[in-house]
């Protein structure tokens, strides 16, 4: 099971490295709300200068001026970034070919245009390449258990990562993912996954001040991990979701 902490760049992301270091587990970077004003190398020097360890994946803001971001990368040696995709599919283009030149690859979050849908996404896989089309995945945005399922099994061949949290409300923090005040069930989401032997990557994101936590949270999506392999099936309630997704896939093909 491959499993990475997120920490957003700022005076509490310490602790939430402190924890990735001691479990032995990567980490994922923020620097969404960053400005870009100087050179890439003084970036990637102040970077180099304040962690630790470097991060194994990078999150920008989205900008016209992409070359900066693969740069920073490039000095860093991060070969993974993650940022909101451009508007156009033109622009997507532009972005994934000029980063595969470096070698790096761009994961785009999920939900806005040109990738706000399913559809949106197997359209840019098939105009563009099916590896311009990989997709962070954030749960906690989901409208419902039901919506979670779906997107899994619809998007399995393009999900490289997910991103685990939970919440109690429209207003909620990010709780851990199997925090009980929390409304979705994630093992079920965790068992989903293994069902469809999905092999991309879960990202703890939880907000910073339940960062003592991820050892426990590890220890349970482990522990719903080895209970499926000794089992070697999911929950039947898991398997009528995905089974029902598969169906309505296959009708909607026109297959018989």
């Amino acid at each position: 099971m491959d499993v990475a902490l997120y920490a957003r760049r700022g005076r509490k992301a310490p602790q939430v490295l402190r924890f990735a270091e001691e479990l032995g587990l990567p980490y994922v970077l923020d620097l969404s709300r960053e400005s870009f004003d100087k050179s890439p190398y003084l970036h990637a020097v102040e970077l180099e200068e304040e962690l630790r360890t470097l991060p194994g994946t990078i999150v920008f803001p989205y900008s016209d001026d992409f070359y900066k971001y693969v740069a920073i990368a490039d000095l860093l040696n991060v070969k993974r970034l993650v940022m909101p995709p451009p508007p156009s599919i033109e622009g997507l283009q532009r972005i994934y070919e000029e980063a595969a030149v470096y070698s790096v690859e761009v994961r785009w979050l999920y939900g806005y245009p040109p990738l706000a849908r399913p559809a949106d996404v197997e359209r840019v896989a098939e105009v563009v390449h099916p590896r311009a089309a990989k997709i962070v995945y954030d749960v906690a945005k989901a409208k419902s258990n039901k919506e979670i399922i779906h997107s899994l099994v619809r998007l399995q061949g393009y999900i490289a990562s997910i991103y685990l949290s939970n919440k109690s409300g429209s207003k909620s923090p990010r709780l851990p993912p199997f925090d009980p005040r929390g409304v979705i069930n994630y093992v079920d989401v965790i068992q989903a996954a293994l069902l469809l032997q999905w092999d991309g990557q879960y990202v703890l994101r939880m907000a910073p001040e339940y960062a003592d936590r991820a050892p426990s949270q590890l220890s349970i999506m482990r522990e719903v991990e080895e209970t499926f392999r000794n089992t070697g099936r999911a929950s039947k309630k898991v398997q009528r979701m995905v089974a029902s997704v598969l169906n309505e896939i296959f009708s909607q093909s026109g297959l018989e």
